[in-house]
């Protein structure tokens, strides 16, 4: 196992995976933005890098592979920007999940959303209508993700101050908490109190899919909860795996570099990363 906080070479890493590739089931989990997307500031923009989907559609039509789309995005937003059928997309950090078929259209996918109270679900709307109220800016943005709400500020000529700026008049608008503040990489997140977050989903998929090894990529605190989660089922002897990390921008937060195994330095390396297990895949020996 590679370990370290400097980025390695995808050949590296694939070696490092290479022990992994003959166990089945195999879980191939990958968030979106910042793994299989670069990061832009404009969230709507983002797309999925070509040599991605194609090595994910690689890896969903083998068997005992499942693959998952685990994202902060909603399930439907997230799959419309993979279109590749046979795979699980959990969205919204894990409080949504859909399976889209091969052959069907992202567009006609009805996610299975976890329930909320309505305080929250409304708090959420509120927030939603009344921030851009208080943060007249061009660089702030809603994504409104019910019952869930995120604010991002990637575009901020001032990162920190921004952030700050957020934080205050969310705390003006939300003096209560009825609302869970979840701060990501130049996003707030607003969720329902108790919401599943991308730990309990990985140990989710984990506990009802019983994969032998498991690739978990991100680039984010949220998918740390998820490196967390792998690394706690390893020293029980659940599973086994790696913890990939990948460098979108110039940081990576510092609770992602301790719980990752591996740090890739792009997106654009990490979906080399996924083409080539793909290709080492296939043909493989299933053992039983």
């Amino acid at each position: 196992m590679i370990t370290g906080r400097e980025p390695v070479s995808v050949n590296a890493a694939v070696e490092a995976a290479a022990e992994h590739l003959e166990r089945r089931p195999l879980l191939v989990v990958s968030d979106f933005d910042g793994t299989l997307s670069k990061i832009v500031n404009d969230p709507w923009g983002a797309s999925i890098i070509p040599l991605g989907r194609r090595a994910l559609r690689a890896l969903a039509g083998m068997p005992d592979v499942h693959v998952v789309v685990l994202s902060g995005r909603t399930s439907r937003d997230v799959a419309s920007r993979v279109r590749v059928g046979g795979v699980t997309y959990v969205g919204n950090h894990g409080m949504e999940r859909a399976f889209l078929p091969r052959g069907a259209r992202p567009e006609s996918l009805v996610a299975d959303v976890d329930d909320a109270s309505h305080e929250a679900i409304h708090a959420a709307e509120r927030m939603g209508v009344e921030m851009p109220r208080l943060i007249d800016e061009p660089w702030f943005i809603v994504e409104p993700k019910p019952p869930s709400v995120a604010f991002h500020w990637r575009a901020a000529p001032d990162i920190d101050a921004a952030s700050a700026r957020v934080m205050a008049a969310v705390d003006q608008l939300d003096p209560d908490c009825v609302l869970e503040r979840f701060q990501g990489r130049r996003v707030l997140e607003l969720r329902p109190p108790g919401a599943v977050a991308k730990g309990e989903a990985f140990e989710r998929l984990v506990s009802e899919l019983a994969p032998r090894s498991v690739f978990m990529l991100g680039d984010d605190v949220s998918d740390a909860m998820a490196f967390t989660e792998l690394r706690r089922f390893r020293a029980a002897g659940v599973t086994d795996g790696i913890a990939v990390a990948v460098q979108a921008r110039a940081e990576v937060p510092e609770r992602v570099l301790e719980a990752a195994d591996i740090v890739l330095a792009s997106p654009v390396d990490a979906t080399r990363f996924l083409a080539a297990l793909a290709r080492r895949l296939s043909p493989v020996r299933t053992l039983a």
